[in-house]
């Protein structure tokens, strides 16, 4: 995706600026800022800048004169005179404001025409009959790089991230934006991301209709802006243990499909491979099979593309939130590895 320009404006000079630093903290690869405190020196730099601005994010008193090609203008504070424009509250949490600007530039019909090319990510679906075994491995999956991020499709998710509550966006929010068929599902997509050190996530649905309740060719749009995506190199989903129609379509869109077991599921293979032998045909090749935590104990049929992993054990299994989790170096190197054969 391509980088926004974003222009800050506003009296308060502290304030601005904090803003400012903060966006160029924490989304430089997303953002390129400029800041103005004063009126005038704003205006000359719209005037000369038109079309190369996409987001203007100014308090009223800026707005009032400037053209209205100049990218995708917001408040920032109430408005007095101006009435047909965005607003985001002043003073909120930066990470606040940033999912907000992008929510404002993903239903703006002409931007979204400009930023509806993401690039490409790679889909990897973890998929298992043990379900907590299933989300620890997708989350461990998405800690080996900065460039990977978490999507659970689970309606009813059982375990814990530890949300911060301020973002007030999750998966729930994208699928009313694609069943109202907006411009640029990828843009949704960023604007509900949480990223907490290395790892990046969105929040799983709030009401499991949302997900239950979805049309086919609302399913095509919600997997192509998974794919489209581009900002990630890799989106790790955790989808449903079930073989409904939006799993089917996820694991034929995968790049790579990641199925951990451990001794107490082991019955559970035979049933699994006739489904992805009926799901996927002769692309099997992209199914990877790896035992966990058991050290010694060899599955006795043949699997193709089989790997074992022992320290993905039961002290990982029994962790309270799975945001408690952390790689030592040999660790990430296994999942690495696993995932570039």
């Amino acid at each position: 995706m391509p980088i926004v320009h974003l222009v800050l404006a506003d009296h308060d000079f502290e304030y601005i600026n904090r803003l400012a630093q903060w966006f160029m903290e924490n989304k430089a690869d997303r953002f390129s800022v400029s800041v103005f405190t004063e009126k005038e020196s704003f205006k000359k730099f719209v005037s000369a800048n038109g079309g190369k601005i996409d987001v203007i994010l100014a308090s009223e008193d800026f707005i009032t004169d400037i053209p209205a090609n100049n990218g995708t203008a917001i408040l920032l504070g109430q408005a007095l005179r101006i009435k047909n424009l965005p607003f985001v509250e002043k003073y909120k949490p930066a990470p606040s404001i940033y999912s907000e600007i992008l929510s404002a530039v993903s239903a703006s019909p002409a931007e979204a025409e400009k930023w509806n090319s993401g690039g490409k990510s790679d889909l990897v679906v973890c998929f298992s009959t043990n379900m907590y075994l299933k989300s620890v491995f997708a989350i461990l999956l998405c800690l080996t790089a900065k460039e990977h991020v978490y999507v659970s499709l689970e309606s009813f998710p059982f375990h814990t991230m530890e949300e911060d509550t301020y973002f007030n966006k999750n998966l729930s929010d994208v699928l009313y934006y694609i069943k109202s068929r907006k411009g640029n599902p990828v843009m949704a997509l960023e604007s509900a991301v949480i990223t907490r050190e290395n790892l990046s996530f969105l929040p799983p649905v709030d009401n499991p209709l949302d997900l239950w309740e979805l049309t086919n060719d609302e399913t095509d749009t919600l997997i192509e802006a998974l794919g489209s995506w581009g900002h990630f190199s890799r989106v790790i989903v955790d989808p449903e243990v079930n073989a409904g129609s939006l799993t089917v379509k996820l694991l034929k869109a995968a790049s790579c499909i990641v199925v951990p077991f451990d001794k107490k599921h082991m019955h559970q293979i035979p049933r699994m491979k006739r489904m992805f032998s009926g799901i996927l045909g002769q692309d099997l090749g992209k199914v990877k099979w790896v035992n966990c935590g058991n050290s010694g104990t060899v599955y006795p049929e043949e699997l193709d593309n089989y790997f074992e992993i022992t320290w993905i054990d039961e002290s990982i299994l029994s962790l309270p939130s799975l945001s408690d989790l952390s790689l030592q170096r040999f660790q990430r190197k296994n999942l690495e590895d696993l995932l570039s054969k």
